[in-house]
C-alpha cells in the first residue's frame, strides 16, 4: 500500500511527535528540545532528543534518527502501512491510498532518479581525467577532499557523450529529456544534445540525499550563461531545494551559524576552508520556502550573498520575503562584503579568520532594516524625515506576529530619537535668543489643545489624550502611536504604558482597553488634561471615520513641527557664513508661519 506524501505531512502536522514517543519514552522538557534515555539501547545518560517542531528524534548514542512514523516502525515493530493506519486514526485523518495516475508519477519519480545517479557517476568519472578541469577547481582552492565529499564532476566539450553513456546504460531519450540532461534540436526532430557541456558539474540533492538536478560552472568565464541549472522537472524544483542542505540537516550538526550564500560556488568555496556549515539557493533570489528550510535547521542564520548590485537587492528581497514571516525566534543576520567582493575574493585577502570576525559581528535582522531604509532616505529636510517614517511604519504593517511588531515599533522608535532629537537648542547663538523666545510664546497656551498647569500645551496632549478618549483608534493607528516622538516624560510614559498592556497575541480589544484606560488614567485625563478632554468631547457624536480623520491630522501637524525643530536643532552653534544664517532665518520663519496655523487650527 502506497500513500501520498500530503496524505503523510497532514498526519504529521496534527500529531506531536512527543506524544508519540512519549508513550514508549520517559521524556523531560529541555529547552526547545524533550531528552531522554535511548530506546535502541541500555543506557544511563540520556542520548536521546525529540524535537516537536522539527518533526524529528534523534539518538546520539545509536545515531538512529526519524518521525513519528520511523518511531512505531523501529521500536514498536510496526510495519510502515501499520504506523500510518494507526497514526491516521490518531489524527483524525482519513487514508487515501494513491490514485493510478499518483503511482504513475512516484515510478517516473523512482526512474528520474536513477537516471541523474548514473549521470553523476558519469561526470564525476570525467573530471578524474580531465586535467584541465582539475586545474580549474586547484587555481580555485577546491582541493582533492573537497571534490570528492561533495561529488564534484565535469561534462566534456561534446554535444553526445552523455546522451550515449546513458543510452548504452538502458536510459531511453524521453527520460533523458524528463531528467533535464539533454534536449531536443529545433533542427532535426529526434536528434538530442546534451545540456550540459565544457562545465564543472556540482550534483544538487533534494531534501532527502536523492540527486535532483545539476548545477554546471563554465570554465571559461567569456562564456555564457556562467551558471546554468536544470531545467524544472518531475524531481527538480529550483524555489524548493538549497544546495548543501541534505548534508547538513541532521541535528548533529551546529547549525546556530548557518551561512547561506549566492550559489553552490560560493558554498563550495566555503566548504574547502572548512566552513561546512553553508547552503545556497540555485541563484540569487530566495524563496519563501527555501527560507523555511533554512529556518527549519537555524534559528538565526546568517545572509552573505555576494558585494554587487545584485547581492544587495537580493539581500533586501529577502527582508521583504522575511518580514511577514518571522515567528519569535526565527530571525536572519547579514554580512555585507564590500562592492564587488564575494567570500571567497574576502577570504583570500583577510584569511578564513577574517571571515570569521564578519560572523561574530554579523548584523541583526532589525538593525539592517533600518540601515536600509535610512540610507535610502533624505533626511536633510522635513518631507525627507517624514518619508522614513511612514516607510517605518508600512514595515511594522507587514510584520504578522504582533509581539514581534511591538519590539521592532520600540527599535525604530528609540533609532530615531538617536538619529534626530540633538541637544543643539539648548546652545542658540546670542544673536537668535530674541527670535527663539518669541516662538517660545508661540505654544497654543491657552487653547482647546492646551493642557493646564502641569502638562505643557502642544499636540502631544491632544494626540495622547485622543487614544485615551477613543481606544478604538489604536485599531488603526497602533503603529503611528507606538512610533512618535513624545518629548514630554509624563505623556511618554502614558503612552509607553499603555502600548506594554495591549495583549500582543491577540486582536486589539477597545473594550478591555477602556477599562484599562478608566482604572489607570482617568484621573489623569480629568486633571492634567482638561483642555484635551474638552477638545475631544466635541466628537463625541461624531463617526470613526471622521475622529480617525482628525487625529491622523494632528499626528501629521505634530510630525512636521518636530520636523522642523529637529532641522533647527541640526545648525551648528556657529554660523559659518550668510548662507547659512539665511537658511537658518528661513527654517525659523517656517516653523513660526506652521505654529500660526496650527493655533488657528486647534485654537478657541
Amino acid at each position: 500500500m502506497k500513500f501520498s506524501k500530503s496524505l503523510l505531512d497532514e498526519i504529521r502536522d496534527k500529531i506531536e511527535i512527543s506524544d508519540v514517543v512519549g508513550k514508549r519514552v520517559e521524556l523531560q522538557k529541555r529547552g526547545k528540545e524533550y531528552v531522554g534515555l535511548s530506546p535502541f539501547q541500555n543506557e544511563k545518560t540520556p542520548s536521546f532528543t525529540v524535537n516537536n517542531e522539527k518533526q524529528f528524534y534523534h539518538c546520539f548514542s545509536s545515531n538512529k534518527h526519524g518521525d513519528i512514523f520511523t518511531f512505531l516502525v523501529e521500536v514498536e515493530g510496526f510495519s510502515f502501512p501499520q504506523a500510518v493506519e494507526k497514526l491516521a486514526d490518531q489524527a483524525g485523518v482519513e487514508i487515501r491510498t494513491l490514485s493510478k495516475e499518483e503511482e504513475k508519477r512516484v515510478i517516473i519519480k523512482k526512474k528520474l532518479y536513477s537516471v541523474t545517479e548514473k549521470a553523476k557517476e558519469f561526470f564525476i568519472n570525467n573530471l578524474n581525467s580531465n586535467n584541465r578541469a582539475l586545474n580549474y577547481l586547484k587555481k580555485r582552492a577546491i582541493d582533492k577532499k573537497t571534490i570528492k565529499t561533495y561529488e564534484i564532476g565535469y561534462a566534456l566539450n561534446d554535444f553526445s557523450s552523455l546522451q550515449t553513456y546513458l543510452s548504452n546504460q538502458g536510459v531511453s531519450d524521453e527520460e533523458m529529456v524528463l531528467a533535464g540532461l539533454v534536449i531536443e534540436s529545433d533542427k532535426k526532430k529526434g536528434s538530442f544534445y546534451d545540456r550540459y557541456r565544457d562545465r564543472i558539474i556540482f550534483p544538487i540533492n533534494d531534501n532527502y540525499g536523492r540527486i535532483a538536478g545539476f548545477g554546471g560552472r563554465v570554465l571559461n568565464n567569456e562564456d555564457i550563461p556562467k551558471y546554468m541549472n536544470s531545467p524544472e522537472t518531475d524531481i527538480f524544483h529550483k524555489g524548493s531545494l538549497l544546495y548543501n542542505y541534505s548534508n547538513i540537516k541532521s541535528p548533529v550538526n551546529n547549525n546556530n551559524d548557518l551561512i547561506v550564500v549566492e550559489g553552490y560556488m560560493d558554498a563550495i568555496s566555503l566548504c574547502s576552508k572548512n566552513i561546512i556549515n553553508v547552503v545556497a539557493p540555485l541563484g540569487t533570489a530566495i524563496t519563501e520556502r527555501q527560507l523555511k528550510l533554512i529556518w527549519s535547521i537555524s534559528d538565526s542564520p546568517i545572509i552573505c550573498f555576494d558585494g554587487d548590485d545584485a547581492g544587495k537587492k537580493a539581500s533586501k528581497r529577502l527582508i521583504d520575503i522575511a518580514i511577514p514571516n518571522l515567528m519569535p525566534g526565527k530571525t536572519i543576520r547579514f554580512i555585507n562584503l564590500s562592492d564587488g567582493i564575494d567570500p571567497d575574493d574576502f577570504i583570500k585577502q583577510n584569511g578564513v579568520n577574517g571571515f570569521k570576525k564578519l560572523i561574530e559581528n554579523s548584523i541583526p535582522l532589525n538593525k539592517q532594516i533600518w540601515n536600509n531604509t535610512f540610507i535610502d532616505s533624505d533626511t536633510s529636510n522635513p518631507e525627507g524625515r517624514a518619508n522614513l517614517e511612514s516607510q517605518l511604519r508600512s514595515i511594522l504593517k507587514k510584520i504578522n506576529d504582533r509581539g514581534i511588531k511591538k519590539h521592532y515599533g520600540l527599535f525604530f522608535k528609540e533609532s530615531l530619537e538617536k538619529s534626530f532629537i540633538t541637544k543643539n537648542l539648548a546652545q542658540k547663538p546670542d544673536r537668535f535668543n530674541r527670535y527663539f523666545n518669541d516662538l517660545d510664546k508661540l505654544k497654543i497656551a491657552g487653547s482647546k489643545v492646551g493642557s493646564g498647569e502641569i502638562i505643557p500645551s502642544g499636540l502631544e496632549s491632544l494626540l495622547v489624550s485622543g487614544i485615551l478618549t477613543f481606544p478604538f483608534l489604536l485599531e488603526k493607528y497602533y503603529e503611528n502611536f507606538e512610533l512618535l516622538i513624545i518629548d514630554h516624560k509624563k505623556l511618554n510614559e502614558v503612552r509607553n504604558k499603555l502600548i506594554a498592556f495591549i495583549d500582543v497575541e491577540k486582536p486589539i480589544d477597545s473594550e478591555i482597553i477602556e477599562e484599562f484606560i478608566t482604572n489607570n488614567f482617568k484621573g489623569f485625563i480629568d486633571n492634567d488634561l482638561k483642555f484635551s478632554k474638552k477638545y475631544w468631547s466635541n466628537f463625541k457624536n461624531s463617526t470613526i471615520e471622521s475622529i480617525s480623520t482628525t487625529w491622523l491630522e494632528i499626528f501629521n501637524d505634530d510630525q512636521h513641527i518636530k520636523s522642523l525643530d529637529i532641522e533647527i536643532g541640526n545648525f551648528d552653534k556657529n554660523i559659518v557664513d550668510d548662507e547659512h544664517e539665511k537658511r537658518l532665518l528661513s527654517i525659523l520663519e517656517q516653523k513660526d508661519n506652521e505654529l500660526k496655523k496650527i493655533t488657528e487650527k486647534y485654537g478657541q
